[in-house]
């Protein structure tokens, strides 16, 4: 923690200060009954973990660290939500939140990074209306298949600045005594702090179909790329891990953020359960007219030594398959945006992306749009791409239920937020868990091409679920 909490009461008056910042707000011409306001706050910066933390006990809370940037938000509780289901649950979404967006009374947020209100949330990989061939399983209750969530109280961390977002409902009394009271509490437990010990936890492992199973499912998806149209599809392992203690949600995140630096760590604690994971897969990311992506498709393992690393990476630099699979990704993203751009940049060939424990083929795009778009129409369009599902999109989406005896729910779907200006971030929920007492759903997808090796793609498979098995106990293998 960056600054005590106690000295000078610190807490108490920010309690104070935020009560009556919303009471002026609420008391402002142009805050109407029933419509979203906003206060912006600069406060002193938290460790986002040990906020997350301290808000154990209360109905929902997000967090969404990106070490590389500085930048971090804690969301605690709700003031406003939007939720969805079936195939048009994108554009739903969307739609209701540009409603609330452009009726909500936000005053000036000064430095704040993002502007108020700000939503955060998810959406599932596939649509609850037979695109998969799978109902919703139980492990998923928790999560609609679109859900944006306008939380009470917003921490916002940019690199050593801090701000607090505080939203409620005009009108609602009960809203704003709810927001100043939950910031009281969350700011006391983050003072107490965590100790930040986990005993390591004996993890037994279970899947819904064998490797050998799996490999004979990858054998007939080759067969599938080599008689008809399929040119690629993403088949996913579900892993079911049960601990003979309760799993440490923030113990699991500081070992992912430690580890994966260059990740975007996130966690959606909803009910009993919480999905978090460390996904180095960004969907799309919107600055005023300014998009950038993440092709992510290709991997190869880590080097124990320099010059073994080095040689990997080369290796997989040159590898016909790898890069194929690479140009199917790359290719589908240019066909997205190009309609709706000025400016597009793609480098001509890709680059190494090193993780901690495996390296892909990367490459970054970034375009300028021709016309004003959101950040969640971006997502409509992009999502999935041929990195989480395949192609072509809709041939490949439809033929995953008759291969995966699980539904994926948010797992490869894209998680992450928005402002009031339709500017925001969503990433690819890969390298990712959902987590609930003692259990946990892990998942890891590999792409499927001509090609492809089915020992190879088990063997790939398994160094994608590593990051999330070693975040839970904390070993390796």
């Amino acid at each position: 923690m960056t600054t005590s909490l106690r000295e000078g009461a610190i807490a108490e008056r920010l309690a104070e200060r935020l009560a009556e910042r919303m009471s002026e707000a609420f008391a402002a011409e142009t805050a109407n009954s029933g419509e979203l306001v906003s206060v912006t706050l600069p406060l002193p910066r938290i460790d986002p973990v040990t906020l997350f933390e301290a808000a154990v006990e209360t109905d929902e809370r997000i967090l969404w660290e990106q070490p590389s940037r500085g930048l971090s938000m804690v969301a605690v509780g709700v003031a406003a939500q939007i939720t969805a289901e079936g195939p048009n649950r994108f554009e739903n979404v969307a739609t209701a939140w540009r409603k609330i967006s452009a009726a909500a009374v936000a005053p000036d947020p000064g430095a704040c990074p993002v502007r108020a209100p700000v939503s955060l949330g998810g959406f599932s990989f596939s649509a609850g209306d037979g695109a998969t061939g799978n109902g919703r399983e139980s492990a998923w209750g928790d999560f609609p298949e679109a859900l944006l969530t306008v939380p009470r109280l917003l921490f916002v961390s940019q690199d050593d600045s801090s701000w607090l977002i505080a939203s409620a409902i005009s009108g609602e009394q009960s809203g704003r005594q709810s927001a100043a009271d939950e910031l009281t509490t969350v700011l006391a437990r983050a003072e107490a702090g965590s100790d930040g010990a986990s005993a390591p936890a004996t993890l037994t492992l279970s899947e819904a179909i064998t490797a050998s199973e799996w490999k004979r499912a990858v054998a007939s998806i080759i067969g599938e790329i080599e008689s008809t149209e399929l040119r690629k599809l993403v088949l996913a392992r579900h892993v079911h891990a049960n601990s003979d203690r309760p799993l440490q949600i923030g113990a699991a995140l500081r070992r992912l953020r430690s580890r994966y630096q260059r990740c975007t760590t996130f966690a959606f604690a909803r009910g009993e359960s919480c999905f978090i994971g460390a996904t180095p897969e960004r969907l799309v990311r919107l600055d005023d007219r300014t998009v950038r992506i993440d092709c992510l498709a290709g991997t190869a393992a880590r080097g124990a030594s320099k010059a073994e690393d080095a040689a990997l990476g080369k290796a997989l630099l040159a590898d016909e398959k790898e890069r194929s699979e690479h140009a199917l990704v790359v290719e589908a993203l240019r066909e997205s945006l190009a309609p709706i751009s000025t400016a597009l940049s793609i480098p001509e060939r890709p680059r190494l992306l090193a993780m901690a424990n495996v390296q892909h083929l990367h490459t970054p795009v970034e375009a300028t749009l021709a016309a004003d778009e959101d950040v969640l129409g971006l997502a409509a369009r992009l999502h999935p791409t041929p990195a989480a599902g395949g192609v072509p999109q809709r041939m490949a989406c439809d033929l995953i239920g008759s291969y995966e005896p699980f539904d994926r729910g948010w797992y490869a779907g894209p998680v992450g937020w928005t402002d009031v200006r339709g500017d925001g971030e969503f990433v690819v929920a890969i390298r990712s868990a959902l987590l609930r007492g003692r259990d946990a759903h892990l998942y890891a997808g590999c792409g499927i091409v001509a090609g492809s090796d089915p020992g190879r793609e088990y063997e790939e498979s398994r160094m994608k679920l590593e990051p999330m098995l070693w975040a839970m106990n904390g070993a390796n293998g």
